[in-house]
């Protein structure tokens, strides 16, 4: 995703651009002169630059995942050889750890093919795919999701049946434009907002305007402001959350996946979302510190391989992707 910092929405953006590239160290001497030219058109380009420099910075070990050269993880010694007794030890978990991996490969294409069935739209993963919706509205989709477009008479409704969506309305049009998932609703009351279906539970934030969302237990619905978040699980009330930043929150939009102070185990799983091949992790990762870090969607390896290293892991690659996480 190579967007111009001219066309992105907000001076926030923009400046969040040009903390990216910087921190990236791969700037050209021409984005450089760019650079500096924005900054120079007026006081509140250097005051937002200073805001999102800021931010980046308060996040805990983000700048390895700008590194371009992971740092090597350290090897044991090479085992001696041995014939046949000495290949089956090193090599005997690698079969079974693949063995296991394409038995669940299986088992994870059914529930697959089923939503796939249901959808209008589906992002493959590693995708950001963007959708212009019957009415003029968007909606973006990230890595894996998938939504079923239902336009009628009385309502403009989507679906989400897996993943994260963002959706700026378009408005001008009477009919409610409500976002099912799972038993709950998002209704629009201005511009955009984002909808996380993960597992049992379903995320809602709020990029611009207000949404209004319900769920069986919370009657007509909460008030969700700009920069708010909520939460519902599957029959359960809708609950608020820490409001986010706009920096942050749907992030993947830009290419970006955002981790704050956040277990290994999520961590893992959410960079997970980005790759071509399954993750597992064998190993027991609940007493390890929280890891924080901005990391690139369209690199999830680099990623995968900086977590590793911050929880005290290694990742072996099996074929088609797989990748197993252990001690």
């Amino acid at each position: 995703m190579n967007e111009k910092p001219s066309d992105r929405s907000s001076l926030a953006e923009q400046a969040e651009h040009w903390v990216v590239r910087l921190a990236s160290g791969t700037v050209t001497s021409r984005e450089m002169a760019a650079f500096e030219a924005w900054l120079a058109r007026s006081p509140d380009h250097r005051a937002a630059f200073d805001r999102e420099r800021a931010l980046w910075q308060s996040l805990e070990g983000h700048e390895a995942a700008f590194a371009s050269d992971p740092q090597p993880l350290r090897r044991a010694a090479p085992e001696p050889v041995t014939p046949r007794r000495s290949w089956a030890r090193r090599h005997g978990a690698r079969i079974a750890l693949g063995a296991v991996a394409a038995s669940l490969a299986l088992v994870l294409a059914v529930p697959d093919a089923a939503i796939r069935l249901r959808a209008d739209a589906v992002a493959d993963l590693g995708e950001i795919r963007t959708l212009d919706l019957p009415d003029g509205s968007t909606a973006m989709l990230d890595s894996g999701a998938a939504v079923a477009v239902r336009f009628g008479t009385n309502e403009r409704r989507v679906e989400l049946l897996r993943g994260s969506a963002w959706f700026d309305v378009k408005h001008g049009d009477t009919r409610p434009f409500r976002v099912a998932a799972l038993n709950g609703v998002t209704e629009d009351i201005g511009t955009a907002f984002e909808v996380s279906r993960q597992g049992e539970s379903v995320t809602v934030g709020v990029t611009a305007g207000a949404v209004r969302v319900s769920s069986p237990e919370t009657g007509g619905g909460r008030i969700v402001q700009q920069l708010g978040r909520v939460r519902y699980a599957a029959g359960g009330p809708v609950e608020s959350l820490a409001p986010g930043t706009s920096a942050a929150m749907a992030a993947w939009r830009r290419g970006l996946i955002v981790i704050d102070n956040r277990p290994v185990a999520d961590a893992i799983a959410e960079v997970a979302r980005y790759r071509g091949g399954m993750t597992f992790t064998v190993a027991d990762t609940s007493g390890s510190a929280p890891v924080s870090g901005v990391f690139r969607t369209d690199a999830p390896d680099e990623a995968l391989q900086t977590l590793a290293r911050m929880a005290g892991l290694r990742v072996t690659t099996l074929p088609a992707g797989v990748a197993v996480l252990r001690r």
